[in-house]
Formats: structure tokens, C-alpha cells, sequence
């Protein structure tokens, strides 16, 4: 006869072995995804200390760029579009000093070449080819002019055709700086800290939505995104257009950043909170994905950046610890 006590410990263990097995599901249909903790696994070799910007390829392999530890050279993983391989890239000390942040694609010229464009809290900003090796470095605030300290540069927008970049001084005055595609300062500065329209608490990243051919700010610490009018050839307009209140964790949102590419018109917002939204194009929230709270255990607590991949799946970076994750759409 089998001791009740050991027919409990077996249903306990097959529970546990359930459990263990569940997927990891969040969101709401069609924007369900399940976590898929095989992927986007970090070479052994790699350590990051925190997570910050994430950007394709012109490939679609997908490209992290990260602080590191004192014991890693490296500051940018990339792997294959489905979220498998993994390896470090990228020449080192010079790329990696510091405190590397946001990451941005751009494509340029007649051939469209890619770029990228790397803005770091330590008061540098860099241009690379796509294998991170460096074109040009420029350190400190624009032209070293004291009036625009504090400086932590978060953030490249790089418009389609634009022969200007404007980089989001996020962490610093939350400023906007206008650049030529070749680091030269146009002399050009918007916002400022402020809750008015057209400023900012944190404008921690700027990027181009393709949806209304703006720039749109998130806005951080006033919990919204604002978008804005540019042009193309006159790096002197950036002019104030709406805003939209996000509340991907009610009124307490912070979102890190806003998404566009293979979205189909839908936008994503990693929010530092802990989850991320998925939004329409009226930038009603549809969907939200739990990576905070379904993952925080395993140190996934702040997504600071997110993206859609191709195949409709998504890619969430998590800042400290540095994490990255791949969710698997359902439906």
C-alpha cells in the first residue's frame, strides 16, 4: 500500500513540473504574445549591466545595444532575426566608454547606406557603420556651450532623406539638439524642462512616425508622448502638433520610447513601469504585455525599449539588470 504522504509529494511534484512547463502568455487578441525564454540568449561570454536600445538591421537581425560590466569589452549583441546565434560586435573601448544608450538606424545617400547613430549619458554621441566600427565622435554639449549643462544625450531621431539628426538630451536639460548627418551642430535647440506643450520631463527618446510624418517625443516623467512638425531641409522647425497621455500603468506611465517599423499601424511603448503597450493608430492602448510583473523574477522589471520583428512577434530590453526577451504573437 502506498503511504498517503507519498501520494501527495508525487501530485505535488507533478504540479511543479506543470507550472514550470505553463507558457508565459500576456496581452490581449489579436496582440497576444508567449515568452520564449530559448531566444535572444546572451553569448556567455557577455555581461550587461544594464539594457538600453535596441534597433534592425537592414537585415532585420536583431541589434542590442547595452552598459556593460567591468569585465566586458563589448556594448552591442546581435542575433538573427528569429531571435537565435547571439554574439558581441563592435570595436570596444571607444564605442563602449561610458554609458551607451539609445541606438537608431538610419539609411542615407543615394545607395542608402546604413548607419547607426549612438547616444551616450556621458555627454558623447557617435556614428558607426554596421559593424560599429566609428566615423565621427562628438563629445560634450553642443559647440561646448555651458548653457545647455546638464547634458546625458538619450536618444537620435534620423528621418528618412533628412540631412539633420535630432538628438534627445533626455537625462540632462530635456532638450532637443538638431545635427547634420556628418555631427556638425545646425545651432538649432528646442523644448526644455517645463509641462507646457512643446516641453519636457525626460524626453528620453525621439523617433520619426512614418504614420503622420512627425516627430514624436516620449515624454517620460509627464507620462505622454508629443508629436512634432520638421522639415526635411530647415532644421529651424519643430513645431508642436498634439500629444497623447499614455497609460500603459494609468497615470504613473513612464514610457521609454515609441516603435513603428512592421507594426502595420500600430504603435509599441516599452513603459519603465513594467509592462508594454501596444497602441492603434489613434494611440489608444489595445493590448499590454505583463513583462514586469510575469517576468520580474527573473529580472526582467524595466522595459526600456521594445520593437515589433517581420514575422509579428516582439523584442522587449529591460534596463537594470540588463535583460532582454522574445514574445511569440498567438494570434
Amino acid at each position: 500500500m502506498v503511504h498517503p504522504t507519498s501520494l501527495l509529494l508525487a501530485a505535488m511534484a507533478v504540479a511543479a513540473t506543470a507550472a514550470a512547463a505553463a507558457p508565459i502568455i500576456s496581452g490581449t487578441a489579436p496582440y497576444r504574445y508567449q515568452y520564449m525564454p530559448h531566444l535572444l540568449q546572451i553569448p556567455a561570454h557577455l555581461s550587461p549591466k544594464n539594457d538600453h536600445g535596441l534597433t534592425l538591421d537592414h537585415n532585420d537581425n536583431i541589434i542590442l545595444t547595452y552598459e556593460p560590466n567591468a569585465n566586458d569589452s563589448h556594448c552591442m549583441i546581435k542575433w538573427n532575426p528569429d531571435g537565435t546565434g547571439g554574439a558581441g560586435f563592435g570595436p570596444g573601448a571607444e564605442l563602449c566608454a561610458g554609458t551607451p544608450h539609445g541606438l537608431r538606424l538610419s539609411h542615407e545617400g543615394p545607395s542608402q547606406t546604413p548607419f547607426l547613430y549612438h547616444a551616450n549619458n556621458n555627454q558623447v554621441l557617435h556614428k558607426t557603420d554596421m559593424e560599429g566600427n566609428i566615423i565621427w565622435t562628438v563629445e560634450g554639449p553642443p559647440n561646448n556651450n555651458s548653457k545647455f549643462l546638464p547634458y546625458k544625450p538619450t536618444w537620435f531621431s534620423t528621418p528618412p532623406g533628412s540631412p539633420y539628426v535630432f538628438m534627445a538630451d533626455g537625462y540632462g536639460s530635456s532638450l532637443v539638439h538638431v545635427f547634420t548627418t556628418e555631427g556638425k551642430y545646425t545651432g538649432n535647440t528646442f523644448g526644455g524642462k517645463g509641462t507646457a506643450d512643446g516641453q519636457f520631463m525626460t524626453c528620453h527618446s525621439i523617433n520619426y512616425d512614418p504614420r503622420t510624418n512627425q516627430l514624436v517625443v516620449s515624454d517620460r516623467e509627464n507620462h505622454r508622448h508629443q508629436w512634432f512638425n520638421f522639415n526635411l531641409t530647415l532644421p529651424s522647425l519643430f513645431e508642436f502638433s498634439h500629444k497623447s497621455t499614455t497609460l500603459t500603468s494609468g497615470n504613473a506611465s513612464r514610457p521609454c520610447n515609441m516603435r513603428f517599423k512592421y507594426g502595420n499601424g500600430m504603435s509599441i511603448v516599452p513603459d519603465l513601469v513594467g509592462p508594454v503597450g501596444i497602441l492603434n493608430e489613434k494611440n489608444e492602448l489595445i493590448s499590454t504585455v505583463q513583462v514586469g510583473s510575469l517576468l520580474g523574477d527573473q529580472g526582467h522589471k524595466f522595459p526600456h525599449d521594445a520593437l515589433f520583428l517581420k514575422n509579428g512577434d516582439i523584442v522587449v530590453a529591460t534596463w537594470n539588470p540588463g535583460r532582454i526577451s522574445y514574445w511569440k504573437k498567438l494570434d
